[in-house]
């Protein structure tokens, strides 16, 4: 569970795209430094009471709740219509804030849940081992996600894609842009049930943060 949702939580198919995505939706560059900027602050800023918080609500909640943040703010820039350019800021910065949010709350409380299970089996020694495994499916979900992400993107190139398996389909950059976003949004739909599957140990002494 720990490594699919380590998988799952960080392989984004918009990743090859970010900044382009932004732009296309309407967002001037100076917009879209001052998001990232907003979603950087956000995650220094929540990291510490994260840690705090995963003491006393759990490190379950947390990860449930950094995977339900995930859903809505990737929901919600995958279907706002792009009309109003305010609105879209609005849209965007409220995504980079609970991104931000549900980064601090996911960070190191994954990995403390993983480890006390295999202490509580009398493994600890595994915990190189299990590292070693997450690094490689993280590297392959990496490389198709950012693949598959950069192809869905562009119109022309799954137009051709569609045409080598016989399907005479005509795409817009005004669909496409916002495939990688959908399948980022599947993501997040299974980190969060793989998320309510976790079970969670009674430390008492660890931290997440």
């Amino acid at each position: 569970m720990f490594i699919a949702f380590k998988v799952l939580f960080n392989s984004r198919f918009y990743y090859p795209v970010f900044t382009i995505l932004f732009l296309d939706f309407g967002l001037t560059v100076a917009q879209f430094a001052i998001l990232n900027a907003v979603w950087a602050a956000t995650i220094v800023l929540a990291e510490v009471p994260s840690g705090a918080l995963a003491d006393i609500i759990g490190r379950k909640r947390l990860l449930v709740f950094a995977t339900f943040t995930m859903i809505f703010e990737i929901g919600i820039i995958s279907f706002v219509p792009k009309t109003d350019p305010s609105v879209i800021f609005i849209v965007f910065l409220v995504n980079r804030v609970l991104s931000g949010f549900a980064e601090a709350a996911a960070s190191g409380a994954d990995e403390a849940i993983a480890y006390d299970s295999l202490a509580a089996k009398g493994d600890p020694d595994q915990w190189g081992r299990v590292l070693e495994v997450l690094m490689r499916f993280q590297s392959v979900g990496f490389i198709v996600a950012m693949s598959v992400g950069a192809a869905i993107y562009d119109p022309v190139l799954l137009g051709r894609i569609c045409q080598f398996f016989g399907l005479a389909v005509t795409f817009s950059q005004e669909t496409t842009m916002r495939f990688p976003l959908y399948l980022t949004f599947i993501l997040a739909v299974f980190a969060f049930i793989t998320t309510l599957k976790k079970e969670e140990l009674d430390s008492g002494s660890s931290s997440s943060g």
